[in-house]
């Protein structure tokens, strides 16, 4: 519970604070009614277009809005941005927008049990759309890792095509019961990624679940990110992210993406 607090008391002060800086934004004021919805940020191409069934997919869901009728997250649009100025890589680039959905009760569990059915409902909406899982890479920040494993758990169980990685960004250490326990993410995907940061600003933590690879990443925010929550390491996971897709030099990060190696992307 404890932790459970944290995250939500810090997620609406990042959400409500002042960022600074000439980044692009990762939080945009204005709400965001959406509850659920496969958005298509490939370049060239609408929200709605469906994704192109012969590419490999990256999937990215973001986490907990605290306050959904107020901002929306952005980080999916950094994500395919990025992408377009790395180059070389044909891809869909998708997002799962469940923006009002995220916080539906004071109470921390009902918000985990509705990432899980969030997480249902994505992997269904791949599948109609004809995304091949084995395809797929899988990223989820925060409580957005609940969401992308809950997905991967449904392509792996229930239709018998596991995604080809699933990739966790500082999911908060109350979220693991559900992510390595529930849904035993190290048994849904040939790579794992758990990247995590300590806090006090970041809420994670390594995962001893086996078929898991933890990653610890040292963010610059430390207990100034408590202060200034838009720069908290919590925050910084996705930019750090982000900063990998652009390198190709880096050794970690999305340099370690199943996508790089398919043959025909």
């Amino acid at each position: 519970m404890i932790w459970a607090l944290a995250v939500v008391f810090t997620a609406a002060a990042t959400i409500t604070g002042s960022g600074g800086g000439r980044e692009a934004p990762l939080v945009i004021r204005g709400g965001n009614p959406a509850r659920g919805i496969l958005v298509n940020l490939s370049t060239g191409l609408r929200p709605f277009d469906p994704p192109d069934p012969a590419l490999p997919s990256l999937v990215f869901v973001h986490g907990f809005n605290p306050l959904p009728h107020v901002v929306h997250f952005g980080m999916a649009e950094r994500v395919a941005e990025s992408l377009a100025r790395r180059g070389g890589l044909a891809c869909n680039v998708l997002a799962w927008d469940w923006n009002a959905a995220t916080f539906e009760s004071l109470h921390p569990g009902v918000n985990s049990e509705v990432a899980v059915h969030q997480g249902h409902a994505l992997a269904h909406a791949l599948w109609r759309a004809g995304v091949d899982p084995a395809r797929t890479h899988l990223i989820g920040h925060s409580a957005g890792g609940m969401v992308a494993t809950s997905a991967a758990w449904v392509f792996a169980r229930r239709f018998g095509r596991p995604a080809a990685q699933l990739t966790l960004l500082d999911p908060a250490a109350f979220y693991h019961t559900i992510v390595f326990d529930r849904l035993q993410a190290g048994l849904l995907c040939p790579v794992v990624e758990n990247y995590w940061l300590p806090g006090p600003s970041a809420y994670g933590r390594e995962s001893a679940t086996p078929g898991v690879r933890n990653y610890r990443i040292v963010g610059p925010a430390s207990y100034a990110g408590v202060v200034r929550p838009l720069r908290s390491d919590h925050i910084f996971i996705v930019r750090w992210y982000l900063g990998t897709i652009e390198d190709p030099r880096r050794s970690a990060g999305f340099n370690t993406s199943a996508l790089l190696a398919m043959p025909g992307r």
